[in-house]
């Protein structure tokens, strides 16, 4: 019996092959020796004589293990395990380095917005001393601060909208 597996590493690409009894690979298969086998390789899907007709693509059926030795089905499944256990060591580490690469991205532009902030706050204290001395030459009294012009327009808002409301009220006597 002949039991092929993935590649123990994707730098290898081969394919290993297993021979778990006596028998010449190809009569195990049942083809005379030297004859050629049919390979199916795992990314020609839909590469079936059905699916190329356009008929209905078929349910793929699992493999009947029966005729297998339970050692050879334990040998079957050991290997299946160690494969799939080294895609998600693999997986595991390519989301790791990802991760890590993420981290000092992230850090780096951190770094740069903390330079930013901080340039931008020497710039906001300068602006304000600057201000601070074009007062006081100009003179306190003579300039009107934001709030004290914010404030006084609101006065005026309410008062003349206290005397709309007024006008009305009489008017409608």
């Amino acid at each position: 019996m002949v039991v092929v597996a993935a590649a123990a590493s994707p730098a290898s690409g081969a394919p290993k092959v297993l021979l778990l009894s006596g028998q010449p690979a190809a009569t195990a298969a049942g083809a005379p020796v030297g004859g050629a086998l049919p390979l199916m390789v795992p990314g020609q899907r839909g590469a079936s004589p059905d699916a190329a007709n356009g008929g209905p693509p078929q349910a793929r059926k699992r493999q009947r293990l029966t005729h297998l030795s339970p050692e050879e089905k334990a040998l079957r499944r050991k290997l299946k395990n160690r494969v799939a256990a080294q895609t998600a060591r693999d997986r595991k580490k390519a989301r790791m380095s990802e991760l890590e690469q993420q981290v000092v991205d992230l850090e780096e532009e951190n770094q740069k917005l903390l330079l930013e902030n901080q340039l931008l706050r020497e710039k906001t204290h300068g602006l304000v001393i600057e201000n601070q001395e074009l007062r006081l030459r100009l003179g306190m009294d003579a300039l009107v601060t934001e709030k004290e012009a914010e404030a006084e327009s609101e006065a005026q808002a309410k008062v003349s909208l206290f005397d709309m409301v007024s006008s009305l009220r009489i008017g409608s006597k």
